[in-house]
């Protein structure tokens, strides 16, 4: 038996996407703004920062990766018309996050050891470990946040994640302020600890937030969000065999991320700086794609717990459809104004030194604005086949050939080799168009309609 569900319009794509855009710029104003405070406070603590935010980030991916799937139960349960199941995974997930949160608690002192191993010293060490324990800490209650939020995020109320998600933003850049600097009568923490503090109050606040929504009359009556929270040993295996492919892959695309940087780094400062400035413009360019691919992801999931599986190609078809024509915008921004959005970085103290960085930075711009074109169809349909329960072909997939193009081959060009960092960008490209070819073809060949995450008569039909 099949659930019926409203038609897919690019309408309500949209409606579900524009809140998650606007939650994400949120987040990036935040991020900004927090790395600008720190660094006026002391630059020492401000590098600091990069690396110790980094790495507890991606280690914190790997269980926050996990505990994202409930989203994903939810919405398929959501399609089948299983409401008060959507509870009980949402509960499941905040059984987890307690696991997870003693785990990333227990290893916090030893993995930042890291930080000697890496051979850093002196204060540099001393405010990156702090940091790095109060990220891992900030991590934890993110890992709650996750959990609850799965189940609006699930049901496609974004709304709500989007109002947490600037609230809880709003709530660290004032923090930010009063902790770091000891504005109006506040201790003055410092850059680490104030920026550190500032985020765990914040995370706090955003989950309090999502815990109150829980008691509005349509989660409360309708889904049963507050009685509904026995475990659940069935679908927390569930998560776990799902969620644990989802989470490494987050742990490795941020990994091989970093370690690419460091690659780069040792072309040079310049090279450095144009690839920071570059992956700063794209990073700021391809939030609305990944918004757009975590939408199509939950109404795929509805559908495919509806058991309404031949109506996710049209999902994928529309969602392309949008993701083209920002493709087309980013295109010629990027192309037509390159100078400008470079110059957006300009240090007005070291023309020279910056005018050398434009130069390397101009075609990497151009070469990227393509590469995104093939990226925002990757990211859509990677949230397909992860919304659908593919999780261990797309962790196969970014455990292998990022291995290949994000250090390998960039190793060997550039360091073994010495080419420029221009052969860095075409390896990129190139990877991009293959990896787009992957998951289009894997897409394609329907695999995914014999794997089913919940089992019911609608998504069994």
């Amino acid at each position: 038996m099949k659930s019926l569900a409203p038609d897919i319009t690019y309408r309500s794509i949209i409606g579900i996407t524009y809140p998650i855009i606007l939650s994400m710029f949120s987040m990036n104003i935040m991020v900004f703004v927090d790395r600008a405070f720190v660094a006026r406070y002391d630059l020492v603590e401000f590098a600091a920062t990069l690396p110790a935010g980094n790495t507890a980030t991606a280690i914190a991916n790997l269980f926050i990766g996990m505990i994202a799937f409930v989203s994903t139960l939810i919405s398929q349960y959501y399609g089948a018309g299983k409401y008060e199941r959507c509870a009980s995974s949402m509960w499941q997930g905040v059984y987890l996050s307690i696991l997870f949160s003693a785990v990333l608690l227990l290893l916090s002192p030893w993995t930042s050891l890291l930080f000697d191993m890496m051979g850093h010293t002196g204060e540099l060490l001393v405010y990156e470990k702090r940091f790095f324990q109060l990220i891992l800490l900030s991590s934890c209650v993110q890992l709650f946040s996750t959990s609850v939020s799965g189940l609006f995020r699930g049901v496609g109320d974004t709304k709500i994640i989007m109002i947490a998600a600037i609230a809880g933003n709003l709530c660290n850049i004032a923090l930010d302020w009063l902790l770091i600097f000891g504005n109006l009568g506040f201790p003055e923490m410092g850059g680490v600890n104030g920026a550190g503090t500032a985020t765990i109050v914040s995370c706090l606040f955003t989950f309090i937030i999502y815990l109150a929504m829980l008691f509005l009359p349509k989660y409360k009556d309708s889904f049963g969000s507050l009685r509904n929270f026995r475990p659940d040993k069935e679908a927390i295996l569930k998560v776990i065999r799902f969620g644990f492919p989802a989470g490494i892959q987050a742990f490795v695309q941020t990994g091989y991320y970093s370690l690419l940087l460091i690659i780069i780094g040792g072309i040079g400062e310049v090279s450095l700086a144009a690839a920071n400035i570059v992956f700063t413009i794209e990073g700021l360019s391809i939030f609305p794609v990944l918004g757009l691919g975590t939408a199509v992801g939950i109404i795929a999931a509805q559908e495919r717990g509806g058991g309404r599986a031949e109506r996710i190609p049209t999902v994928v078809r529309k969602g392309i459809m949008l993701s083209l024509v920002f493709s087309a915008l980013i295109i010629a921004l990027f192309n037509v104004l390159p100078v400008a959005l470079i110059s957006i970085f300009q240090d007005h103290d070291n023309r020279g030194m910056f005018e050398q960085i434009k130069q390397a930075a101009l075609p990497l711009v151009r070469i990227t604005s393509v590469w995104i074109a093939f990226d925002t169809m990757v990211i859509l349909l990677t949230n397909v086949l992860k919304s659908i329960g593919d999780t261990f072909f797309i962790m196969v997939v970014y455990l292998t050939l990022p291995a290949i193009f994000y250090l390998v081959f960039p190793y060997w060009i550039c360091v073994v080799h010495g080419r420029p960092i221009i052969w860095i960008w075409w390896d990129l490209l190139i990877y991009t168009f293959l990896m787009l070819g992957l998951v289009t073809v894997r897409f394609r060949n329907g695999r995914w309609k014999r794997i089913h995450v919940i089992h019911s008569q609608a998504a069994d039909a």
